[in-house]
């Protein structure tokens, strides 16, 4: 018994630990965005698409470049009924009374055991065409796999950006939560001089209250922004670590952003399967040959050993004008793709335009909330001189307090909003 209670005893003490934040250990944005690049299901799934390709290859040259072997074997049973005077005989010269089919379709049976060969000839315009697909495919799937590490990181960036601000929202609620505590004795003396009423120590409670509230709902929200940020990096840790402040700067503009690369793949994929189509009309040729046993006549199978060679040509002449049609429909796609790429075109210019003006304007509102804080910070430092002596009511004092508590609350959100804003800014310029 003792044993089991020291065993339960250290799984509690164990689970604790795991659970509360390391005392002084802070976890950074690219932290996040390593476990995410390294665990997520689809990114692997990617790399795994790409090995895909590789066989795919492989498996081409397989189909069209190297002979194809098999071995056969097969036994036909076509007897004859009534022939000269046997019920039932297996032969390949039956007579003209025996009833069965036709010999010239059947030859009396057949017993056969052969070795089969089979090699395409002048098809290496086919083959590079097949590989040619395989190669853009590998290509598109190397270029989904960007765009999916590119995506990965703006979510993942925007979720420890909404953590972060809950972390700050939490500071500086502590603070004036620590700032009320702070005043309570003084107004307590003050009541007890007669120089407040009791109503007034009430409205100061009131205020803690309200305060430690907001850090309540604050808390639980945080624990589940922070839950969504792991699942989104694939952590599966369960301590709530402070987070450093996020470190988003401006993207340098690309020589070529990335869209036109995904679009000019998507081009070449139409023009890669329109090859494969169009390959179908080149002429082949096929080799095939087959040695080993082919007979009609038990008694004779070993003098009918032997081996047989043949060339196959395929000339297409007519399909229906169905090389045509595809032609068409091709040209159809391909302008598809052109109307996609040049509305993107405007539509990311829009987006970037319309981000830096957004964050312009939120500088300027950063800037002057600021102002406006540094003014109710020296406010707030005369108001609780003021009330030390008695000079200020409480409802004035409260209501320094709680427009204090806003400015740093909208400062927080504009500085969030910024951050934001440039991360979506670099999710487009690129």
């Amino acid at each position: 018994m003792r044993v089991t209670f020291i065993a339960v005893v250290l799984c509690i003490g164990l689970t604790l630990v795991l659970v509360q934040p390391v005392s002084g250990q802070q976890l950074d944005l690219n932290y996040f965005i390593d476990n995410a690049l390294k665990n997520d299901a689809a990114i692997r799934q990617n790399v795994n698409q790409q090995q895909f390709y590789g066989l795919q290859a492989q498996l081409i040259n397989a189909q069209n470049k190297a002979p194809q072997v098999n071995f056969t074997s097969d036994y036909l049973f076509a007897p004859y009924f009534g022939n000269n005077g046997k019920a039932i005989a297996i032969t390949a010269n039956p007579s003209s009374k025996a009833f069965g089919y036709d010999v010239g379709q059947t030859n009396g049976g057949m017993y056969a055991t052969q070795l089969n060969v089979t090699l395409q000839l002048l098809n290496k315009r086919t083959v590079n065409t097949l590989q040619e697909q395989n190669k853009n495919d590998a290509a598109l799937n190397s270029s989904n796999r960007v765009q999916l590490e590119h995506d990965l990181r703006k979510s993942i960036t925007d979720q420890y950006i909404q953590v972060y601000q809950l972390q700050q929202q939490e500071e500086y609620l502590v603070r004036i939560v620590s700032e009320v505590k702070g005043r309570k004795a003084t107004v307590e003396a003050l009541v007890k001089k007669g120089l407040l009423q009791q109503s007034d120590y009430l409205l100061l409670e009131i205020e803690q209250n309200t305060r430690e509230n907001e850090l309540s709902q604050t808390k639980i929200t945080e624990v589940d922004a922070y839950s969504a940020l792991k699942n989104l990096a694939i952590i599966n840790d369960t301590a709530m670590l402070k987070l450093n402040a996020p470190l988003i700067t401006f993207n340098v503009a690309p020589q070529s952003y990335f869209y036109k690369e995904k679009f000019r793949l998507d081009s070449l994929s139409i023009v890669a399967q329109q090859n494969v189509f169009n390959s179908r009309y080149r002429p082949t040729l096929d080799l095939a040959g087959n040695g080993g046993m082919l007979a009609s006549e038990f008694n004779s199978i070993p003098h009918n050993i032997g081996m047989q060679a043949a060339l196959h040509l395929a000339i297409p002449i007519f399909d229906g004008h169905q090389r045509k049609i595809n032609d068409s429909q091709v040209k159809i796609s391909q302008q598809n793709i052109t109307y996609a790429r040049d509305n993107f075109t405007v539509q990311q210019r829009n987006y970037l335009e319309s981000l830096i003006r957004q964050i312009h304007l939120l500088d300027q509102s950063i800037i002057q909330l600021q102002q406006l804080i540094g003014k109710q910070d020296l406010l707030l430092k005369l108001d609780r001189e003021k009330l030390q002596g008695g000079q200020l009511s409480i409802i004035e004092y409260v209501k320094s307090l709680q427009d204090y508590a806003a400015a740093k609350q909208n400062l927080n959100g504009a500085k969030v909003q910024l951050l934001l804003l440039t991360n979506q800014y670099n999710y487009y310029n690129w």
